[in-house]
């Protein structure tokens, strides 16, 4: 840190600590947004590395903020949950772990019928059969046996 503008190094961790005020974050959507403020990439090492150190970064943990979020507020399947937080740079690894543990096969059913339940509201002249319906379920990240099981009762 000696060869790094303390002032520099003091905006960019501001920043971080603004973003983090939100929503937990991953360290890609951290070092993305200090460079689109033009921090130099020693800065935003510094700043990822004293977030990290003091424990204010945590994929683990973000993993399971956002799990536990699309749960309770965005339904979404497995496959699509998976997708999402790959996007936001977490670890394959830690996606895997945090998807066995915080979503269970019982979790994502019950979301399913959730948006299925919640689809045929909407369309009164449409089946549980609907095909429209299936490619709903499909486009929101569940997985085809989990769409026939509940769509084919």
């Amino acid at each position: 840190m000696d060869q790094i503008d303390k002032e520099e190094f003091s905006k960019a961790r501001n920043k971080a600590f603004k973003l983090l005020s939100y929503r937990e974050r991953t360290i890609k959507e951290i070092e993305d947004r200090l460079r689109k403020k033009d921090f130099t990439e020693e800065v935003i090492k510094a700043v990822v590395d004293f977030l990290l150190e003091k424990d204010y970064l945590n994929e683990e943990r973000f993993a399971e903020m956002w799990i536990r979020s699309r749960k309770k507020h965005h339904p979404r399947g497995r496959k699509l949950i998976y997708k999402e937080l790959k996007n936001k740079g977490v670890n394959q690894k830690i996606i895997n772990s945090a998807l066995n543990q915080y979503l269970s096969e019982q979790d994502e059913l019950e979301m399913a019928e959730y948006l299925m339940e919640k689809w045929l509201r909407r369309r009164t002249e449409e089946d549980s059969s609907s095909y429209k319906l299936k490619n709903y379920l499909a486009n929101k990240g569940f997985s085809y046996d989990l769409i026939y099981q509940i769509t084919d009762k």
